[in-house]
């Protein structure tokens, strides 16, 4: 939980203006490389297929409004920026489940981290999120009549009722690194395997790309580039569908309200631009382009416990808890879809496992 502390330099860093300039330099060619993929994909593939890869991982982020490209530095950094994976000192385990629609959809994620040498990192993450019991009933339709629509004597044979399943999973291979002591880098590859129902697969690959910037004592700036060469999906059927690349930009900020050090706010936000054309889907759109924000906020009580409100670009608000026992840090989040009651309330429960040894501590730090 306590999050965003400076660590001592490990590496020298002689050029800082030279650096700096290279950072601005990729976050201006990074859209422009975006929006010309994006454009030149359009017309031939369809979009919005990645959407299960933007339901976040960890309950924290979910309390906090989907906000953890700037705030994420743990194992689920993985996921929201692997840049964050960097300021790892120890390995790690991380684990979450969720239930959404009245207990409907599954939703389940797991991920290891491992420190290498004294700056890098790596991470394995998986997410899963599945449907089963779906009841197909093309093959029990009766049509007595053979006219294609049901009436008559037109029954249904309920011995030829099957039923299959509905998954998407996600396999996500991270690195980072220390640029220096105030600028990491990471890069993620993924690959994506959808099943449909018992005929229609497919698989996809793509790639993220992100930094973190301590720009000063209590700022951290953030960018990731989600699938930032564009993901493609390839059906057995033979439909091809496109994730377009997302480009997010975060910032966190601590706030301490004394001078002890263990009373602290961090509020965090994060804003996701896109090129898909999403109108006014989106909160705020201009042409093809759209952006989308999350914001929240966290109070920490020194290493013990955490309490989190935020609010999601679908308009929800949510609330969590979390709590750091030795080694183990175990959150919640609780988040109702607008009194719509049919819809049901998500419990999100998540956990992080350190091992927290001189073993295992990277070395040099």
């Amino acid at each position: 939980m306590p999050i965003l502390s400076r660590q001592k330099a490990v590496i020298p860093f002689h050029k800082p203006i030279y650096v700096i300039r290279r950072s601005y330099a990729v976050l201006v060619l990074i859209p422009l490389l975006a929006c010309a993929l994006s454009a030149a994909h359009a017309q031939n593939f369809r979009a919005y297929a990645g959407e299960f890869l933007q339901l976040g991982v960890g309950a924290r982020s979910l309390a906090l409004g989907g906000a953890g490209v700037a705030i994420s530095e743990d194992v689920t950094s993985g996921y929201w920026n692997p840049a964050g994976l960097a300021r790892l000192n120890y390995p790690g385990v991380a684990g979450m489940h969720e239930a959404r629609f009245d207990n409907t959809v599954q939703y389940n994620y797991g991920a290891i981290a491992l420190p290498i040498g004294k700056t890098a990192s790596v991470a394995l993450s998986v997410l899963q999120v599945g449907i089963d019991n779906i009841k197909d009933t093309r093959s029990a339709w009766i049509d007595l009549n053979r006219d294609g629509h049901f009436n008559g004597d037109d029954y249904i044979d309920y011995t030829k009722v099957t039923s299959f399943g509905n998954h998407d999973w996600g396999f996500l291979l991270s690195y980072a690194n220390l640029w220096n002591p105030d600028i990491s880098y990471g890069v993620t590859a993924k690959v994506i395997l959808r099943k449909l129902d018992n005929e229609n697969s497919a698989t996809g690959f793509g790639f993220d790309v992100g930094l973190q910037y301590r720009a000063m004592d209590r700022l951290t700036l953030g960018f990731l580039g989600q699938d930032i060469t564009t993901t493609l999906l390839s059906y057995t059927s033979g439909v091809k569908e496109l994730v377009s690349p997302t480009l997010k930009f975060g910032g966190a900020y601590q706030i301490f309200l004394v001078d002890d050090g263990y009373h602290k706010i961090i509020p965090t936000l994060d804003m996701d631009l896109r090129f898909e054309n999403r109108g006014t889907v989106a909160e705020a759109h201009l042409g093809p382009m759209s952006a989308d924000f999350h914001f929240g906020a966290e109070y920490q009580f020194g290493q013990l416990f955490a309490i989190r409100a935020g609010y999601s670009d679908l308009k929800q608000f949510s609330i969590g808890a979390g709590v750091k026992l030795p080694k183990l840090s175990l959150d919640y989040t609780f988040l109702s879809f607008n009194g719509q009651d049919q819809l049901g309330n998500t419990h999100r429960i998540s956990f992080q496992f350190s091992l927290q040894q001189d073993r295992w501590k990277r070395e040099g730090s």
